[in-house]
């Protein structure tokens, strides 16, 4: 489903969701395998794609989740953090887009090979560094804590990330929401806000709008991932308005996780029309096989929203960006204004 139509490629654009572990190229996994001695069920892409990637719906999030593993096993050096890093920075640049967040979760992705966290965020640092020069863009950090690794890592990841606030913008909550009460994690990330750091929280992904009304109650977020069965409740919707959120929407993530029966059905445009201030993402494009290119697509061809609507996206994304604002700023006024 990646997309390159001049329609879509050639608009400067943005992206606030997109997880690094999720965004390892085919041929990447298969060179580490060689380099590292590690065992995959191929050793050709189109062979090794039937592992790792999710062309059709499956049954909920979990199931997807569980498609991580081989990704997770690639994560083997700083330097092939920097790799993968530097080479989705390099497919950001080949759709135009000019300002950008990265997450990752040190404590899952590093923890497969006891990998040091600080050499892996200096490796991604590198790559950061190397892409903002070379295809001039901007691009945030962000630390995501991982529910299923439970509150222990997720004190662990917040205290990491405090220390390191000066390359890394914010914190994430991610992970099942259906599996982990937040309430386990309300100190922590607290803590991070506290200290200065933006906070975005996966919720109403797979979760009830009830869930994204607790979310908000809780972590006070300034964004929230997915968020999008707040649509279900009016009231819920309102409280996003009135606290000025924004979701970091992934459509295509969402049909594929079964958290929308049809991609027809996704409220993306219904939230936008309700005023509430959406983005539009890709969330795992190697995983799932897709691009912003694709979901702008999806958002223009299939759920009608004009170029105007995706542009107000874009404007959505680049005021709520963790990013500092003179860098972000001066990305915005050569490309997008």
């Amino acid at each position: 489903m990646k997309n390159f139509d001049p329609k879509y490629n050639d608009l400067p654009k943005t992206e606030i969701h997109c997880h690094l572990e999720g965004a390892i190229r085919t041929q990447t996994i298969i060179d580490i395998a060689h380099e590292y001695n590690l065992k995959l069920p191929a050793y050709e892409v189109d062979e090794l794609d039937k592992h790792v990637k999710v062309h059709t719906q499956l049954r909920d999030l979990e199931a997807v989740l569980a498609a991580f593993g081989i990704f997770q096993n690639s994560i083997t050096s700083p330097a092939v953090v920097e790799r993968i890093a530097w080479e989705l920075f390099e497919d950001c640049a080949k759709q135009n887009i000019k300002l950008f967040e990265v997450r990752f979760s040190p404590d899952w992705a590093f923890r497969g090979h006891g990998l040091d966290w600080d050499a892996c965020l200096d490796g991604l640092l590198r790559a950061k560094e190397r892409a903002e020069s070379q295809f001039d863009m901007a691009i945030g950090v962000i630390a995501i804590t991982s529910r299923g690794l439970g509150a222990e890592s997720c004190v662990k990841t917040v205290d990491w990330a405090i220390r390191h606030r000066k390359y890394i913008q914010a914190v994430d909550l991610a992970d099942g929401e259906l599996l982990y009460p937040m309430n386990d994690f309300a100190k922590p990330i607290l803590k991070a806000k506290d200290a200065g750091l933006k906070v975005t929280i996966h919720s109403g992904e797979d979760t009830p709008a009830s869930a994204v009304w607790d979310t908000i109650q809780t972590f006070q977020p300034d964004r929230i991932g997915h968020g999008i069965h707040s649509i279900e409740d009016m009231k819920v919707v309102e409280l996003i308005k009135e606290r000025n959120i924004t979701l970091e929407v992934n459509p295509w993530s969402n049909y594929l996780t079964n958290s929308v029966r049809t991609i027809e059905e996704h409220p993306l445009k219904k939230l936008f029309d309700l005023g509430v201030r959406v983005t539009i993402n890709s969330d795992d494009p190697e995983v799932l096989e897709t691009n912003v290119n694709n979901e702008y697509r999806i958002a223009h061809e299939i759920l009608g929203m004009s170029m105007d609507d995706i542009a107000a996206c874009n404007r959505f994304a680049f005021d709520s960006s963790f990013i500092e604002e003179s860098v972000k700023q001066r990305i915005w006024d050569k490309y997008f204004a």
